[in-house]
C-alpha cells in the first residue's frame, strides 16, 4: 500500500491518528496489500493473530460463530488486539466481495514501534477508549 491514498486512509484510522505524514508514510510502507475473492476467510476464529487489516477496498463480515458481528468497508480496520499481543482471533471475518486489505504483520509492527516510538501512543489511547467503552457495556 504504497501512495497518498495509503498515507490519506492511515490518517483516518484511530490507531494513525496524530502521527505526522513523514511516519505515516513510513507506517504505510511497513504493510502490503492483499486480495480476497468473496467467499474467502480472511482470518479464522482462534487462528493465530498474524497481523493488523485494513480494508482497502470491498467488504468483510466479522463473525462469531453464525452471527455477524459487524460490517466492515473501505477504511475500517481488524486485528488491533492480535498485532500486538499474537493472541487467537476472537472471531471470523470473511470476505463478502472482492477485498482488498493492507495487511501490517506483528512482525513488521514490532519494528515498526521500535523505529517509531511515537506510533505506540495513539495506539494505546485507542485501546484503552475500547477498553473502557466495553467495560461500560451492559453484559448480554
Amino acid at each position: 500500500m504504497a501512495g497518498t491514498d495509503a498515507v490519506a486512509l492511515l490518517a483516518d484510522v484511530p490507531f494513525f491518528e496524530g502521527i505526522d505524514n513523514k511516519t505515516r508514510k513510513a507506517v504505510a510502507q511497513a504493510g502490503k496489500e492483499v486480495s480476497f475473492k468473496a467467499g474467502d476467510f480472511v482470518v479464522g476464529e482462534k487462528g493465530v493473530g498474524v497481523g493488523f487489516y485494513l480494508v482497502l477496498e470491498g467488504r468483510v463480515e466479522v463473525r462469531k460463530g453464525s452471527k455477524v458481528i459487524a460490517t466492515l468497508g473501505r477504511g475500517q480496520f481488524f486485528g488491533e488486539m492480535s498485532v500486538i499481543d499474537g493472541q487467537p482471533r476472537s472471531a471470523d471475518v470473511v470476505a463478502t466481495a472482492p477485498t482488498k486489505c493492507w495487511v501490517l504483520p506483528a512482525w513488521s509492527f514490532a519494528g515498526l514501534i521500535k523505529a517509531h516510538p511515537e506510533v505506540a501512543l495513539p495506539m494505546l489511547k485507542e485501546l484503552v477508549k475500547r477498553l473502557r467503552a466495553a467495560m461500560s457495556s451492559p453484559v448480554s
